[in-house]
Parts: structure tokens; C-alpha cells; sequence
């Protein structure tokens, strides 16, 4: 599992965006976010590389 702080996401719409974006990288993708805290935890067979690389290029860019 994965593990970021992403200053970008403010709100439910953000998390939705994420969640979508990393589930196209991986459909099986267990995606958890607390907007709050601004926390996002990724449960994936991809590589963390693969999984910034797609979170930075949809502008959520960890930090």
C-alpha cells in the first residue's frame, strides 16, 4: 500500500477525480482518501512511480 499527502485535493470532487484516475491506471485499485487531512492511501499492484507519475499528471500531485 501506498501512502501520500496531496496538497491539491480540497474537496469531494477532488477525491472522486482521484479515485477515478487511479482506477483507470488499475481497476482493482483500492483507493481511501480523507479530504481532510488531505491523505490518500493507494492499495495497487502498480509501481508508487506508476501512481505518481498519474496523480501529478491529473494535478494532484503528491506532496
Amino acid at each position: 500500500m501506498y501512502e501520500f499527502t496531496v496538497p491539491d485535493i480540497h474537496c469531494g470532487g477532488c477525491a472522486k477525480t482521484v479515485t477515478r484516475v487511479l482506477g483507470e491506471l488499475d481497476p482493482a485499485a483500492v483507493v481511501d482518501i480523507d479530504v481532510e487531512k488531505k491523505h490518500v492511501s493507494v492499495r495497487t499492484a502498480q509501481p508508487r512511480e506508476a501512481v505518481v507519475a498519474r496523480l501529478t499528471e491529473a494535478g494532484f500531485a503528491p506532496a
